[in-house]
């Protein structure tokens, strides 16, 4: 980056900036702007700022090389200046720019607005073809801090953000390769290298650099970066830069806003380090040595918690106490089980308490919790700023835990289900549904972490993927006024049991995304890290705020999220399905061999090669090598045609789909698979009745080729109405074995791609598809 010369760039800046807050002004005049694009190195048009319209005169205009110039208002109060009126290209007559000046200021003024003067504004001479007009700025959001955005700029920038190409974003400090990452994901760049434009993408690059390092060091997130600057630069951008005919680029519009800098930074009142008691009291959530339930109730057993106490005693755990003011005993587990009157009268201290009571009462337990010394409070119970918008409870509460660095899960959640190791740490459920409703089938290899802020959809989710994926943790962290998903991740990332981390996030807390970014992009840069899938709500309203033409608006608080955590390396879903159907891919393929993008389709229906053809997505068809080319002709039928999209027809039995299976597998043209078969053809063994009579039927021999290659494959198994169908049984025993089963081979595509995408992207280290 080739930085400012002058080493108080910094402070030159913090003036300007304090000028317009000494007046009264967020939003900084245009020739502030310009401004500090030069004192950072960045390249504007002659510019004069006029007061008055006497102060144009014809020695002010000599100083213009053009025929022409831009007259614009200078107003505190206007930021689209264009669509009021306020900026016009003219000739350069000394009479009629006089005339213009009067005229402009006045039109402004009527309109209701003040006005400050003019600028008198170099008319640079270039042509708006598309790729000379881009938009670079910032914006400081609450969540995510600092957000670069590049895209096609001009007064149609909105338009085409809508309804063509959206921003590209990332989130600084920005290093060169990331820098370039950014510009190489646009597809704008494919036409500046057609056009021999390396000298553009130079200094487009320069120019994100630049905006990188002014972002971090007038931002609240940096205080490193900051030192003692007192002011933000909370919105800042140049729409458009362009590039003349000499191919030098220049800012030609800006608009930027500033603020006071919060006396706290998000980042310095999270960072924790993983070695701090506040980090380590975590663990009280999995394995606490002693639980108290706070909310047993002597007779009703239908009570939130007395299940709780009843999914713990099943665990076999020895260390459970129950917690009821008026005491006595309940009944749980056929076993008569005393009811303490308080936490200080239980005879040995517990780690967890686990409060079920009502929110009004909460504050009280937590009280008795904190002089009880615990190290995590799981807090049940909704009623809090959720439904009442009134945090006060909720902080009073968080108080009381940070000073003693107690941690705090929820309020209004279900808390956590951990399967702990059987013989060696006792497991924990905590969530308030009978077993008649909600059974976890632990049967499998336990290597996934799914954290939820609903736990609703946890529970959803789970049923959904019961004959696939079995959890080893469960979280439902409710309204996040403590634990989020950062903690959860970095508390999990390293376990070596959990092979994929799903997470669905409703909303951050302020500061709570950039803390997810770092920890993620710290997560990811490991070698052996452990592949997040996430699905981010709440998009539709933060699209409905994207109605001005300004970096803060036409990207949205989703799209910044999304571009953050795709830059971090997280697997971000857009919808629901897409996250049950990843969650199952990585969780079931895990210890699968990603060689290359050359990808062959096996089916025994036209239809079906079309549809998984049509959705390769970033997958290649493979070039079958001659071997496997003649095994397969001599293995099938003259009617079916030898290609990578093999069909053999409705009239191919069990064996012989296996063994052509087999052949594809064995190939070393070929690196990934999607098997795709319509049950319903009368030459294959599909239906229950006819696997408990055919033992060799097509689900076990594809089972069992999954024993003998490490290719990653999936199925397509097109039973319409599901696998809970006449199929039921084909499509337990493909699962059970660890095959994913998704219901068209569209679905089994996006899926295998995005595995097979995901890795070859790690071993590239192809930032530019980390952000794409």
């Amino acid at each position: 980056m080739s930085r400012p010369a002058d080493t108080q760039w910094k402070k030159r800046v913090w003036q300007i900036l304090e000028s317009a807050l000494d007046d009264r002004r967020t939003q900084l005049y245009e020739h502030e702007v310009y401004r500090i694009l030069d004192i950072i190195g960045i390249g504007t048009p002659h510019h004069i700022f006029l007061s008055h319209e006497k102060e144009i005169t014809r020695q002010a205009l000599s100083s213009f090389g053009s025929s022409k110039v831009v007259l614009k208002i200078v107003s505190p109060d206007v930021a689209h200046k264009e669509k009021l009126g306020g900026v016009r290209v003219l000739h350069k007559d000394l009479d009629f720019l006089q005339y213009s000046f009067r005229r402009m200021c006045d039109d402004i003024q009527q309109a209701g607005y003040s006005v400050e003067g003019a600028l008198l504004v170099e008319h640079i001479d270039y042509s708006p073809e598309l790729g000379n007009e881009v938009m670079i700025g910032f914006r400081e959001s609450e969540t995510f801090g600092p957000v670069i955005s590049f895209s096609k700029g001009g007064s149609d920038a909105e338009h085409f953000a809508a309804n063509f190409s959206p921003p590209n974003l990332i989130l600084p400090p920005v290093s060169y390769e990331w820098a370039r990452a950014l510009l190489w994901s646009t597809e704008i760049r494919k036409k500046y290298t057609q056009e021999n434009k390396q000298e553009y993408m130079d200094q487009i690059l320069d120019t994100i650099l630049k905006f990188s390092e002014l972002s971090t060091c007038f931002s609240g997130f940096f205080p490193s970066c900051s030192g003692d600057v007192p002011l933000v630069l909370s919105e800042f951008e140049i729409n458009p830069f362009v590039f003349d005919r000499d191919r030098r680029m220049i800012a030609l519009d800006g608009y930027a806003c500033c603020a006071p800098k919060k006396t706290a930074s998000p980042m310095q009142i999270r960072e924790e380090s993983e070695s701090s008691l506040f980090f380590r009291n975590m663990e009280a959530f999995f394995t606490p040595r002693g639980i108290a339930v706070v909310g047993v109730s002597g007779d009703d057993q239908t009570r939130p918690g007395n299940i709780i106490a009843s999914n713990l005693l099943k665990l076999n755990r020895q260390d459970v106490y129950c917690i009821n003011p008026r005491g006595g005993t309940t009944r749980i587990q056929d076993l008569e089980i005393p009811l303490y009157p308080s936490l200080e009268s239980l005879p040995s201290r517990v780690e967890l308490v686990v409060v079920t009571v009502p929110a009004g009462a909460a504050k009280g337990v937590v009280e008795q919790a904190v002089d009880h010394s615990c190290r995590g409070i799981l807090l049940i119970p909704g009623g809090f700023s959720e439904t009442s918008h009134d945090r006060g409870p909720e902080e009073e509460i968080l108080r009381l835990c940070r000073e003693k660095n107690i941690r705090i899960m929820g309020p209004n959640c279900l808390g956590v289900v951990f399967t702990g190791d059987e013989g060696k740490v006792p497991g924990i459920n905590t969530f308030f549904i009978p077993e008649t409703k909600f059974h976890l089938d632990l049967s499998r290899e336990k290597n996934l972490a799914l954290f939820s802020q609903s736990g609703a959809l946890g529970l959803v989710e789970l049923s959904e993927l019961r004959h696939a994926v079995s959890p080893k943790v469960v979280v439902s962290y409710g309204n996040q006024l403590d634990v989020d998903p950062c903690d959860l991740i970095s508390f999990w990332k390293n376990d070596p049991d959990i092979r994929v981390i799903g997470v669905y996030i409703e909303g951050f807390q302020p500061g709570a995304g950039r803390r997810l970014f770092s920890i993620a992009s710290r997560s990811m840069a490991e070698q052996n890290a452990i592949p997040i899938v996430v699905y981010k709500a709440g998009r539709t309203q933060e699209g409905q705020q994207a109605t001005q033409s300004h970096t803060a608006s036409i990207a949205g608080e989703y799209a910044v999220a999304k571009a953050a955590m795709k830059q971090a390396g997280l697997i971000v879903a857009e919808t629901m399905t897409e996250h049950q159907g990843y969650i199952k891919t990585f969780a079931m393929l895990y210890d699968r061999e990603v060689k290359g993008s050359r990808t062959a389709v096996i089916t025994n229906a036209g239809y079906e090669k079309a549809n998984a053809a049509d959705n390769l997505r970033d997958l290649k068809l493979a070039d079958l090598d001659a071997s496997a080319r003649e095994s397969l002709s001599s293995l099938l039928p003259p009617f079916v045609t030898i290609e990578p999209l093999l069909d053999l027809t409705p009239m191919i039995g069990d064996e012989i789909f296996v063994k052509a299976i087999d052949l594809l597998l064995s190939s070393k043209s070929v690196d990934s698979l999607l098997i795709s078969i319509v049950p319903h053809s009368g030459y294959l063994h599909t239906t229950d009745s006819e696997i408990d009579a055919y033992p060799q039927n097509i689900a076990k021999g594809i089972v069992d080729l999954r024993k003998k290659h490490r290719k990653p494959f999936v199925v397509s198994l097109t039973a319409t109405s599901g696998l809970d169908s006449s199929y039921n049984k084909m499509g337990k025993i493909l699962e059970s074995g660890g095959v994913p089963v998704f219901l068209t081979a569209e679905d089994g595509m996006r899926f295998l791609n995005e595995f097979v995408r995901y890795h070859l992207i790690r071993q590239q280290n192809r930032l530019e598809e980390w952000i794409r």
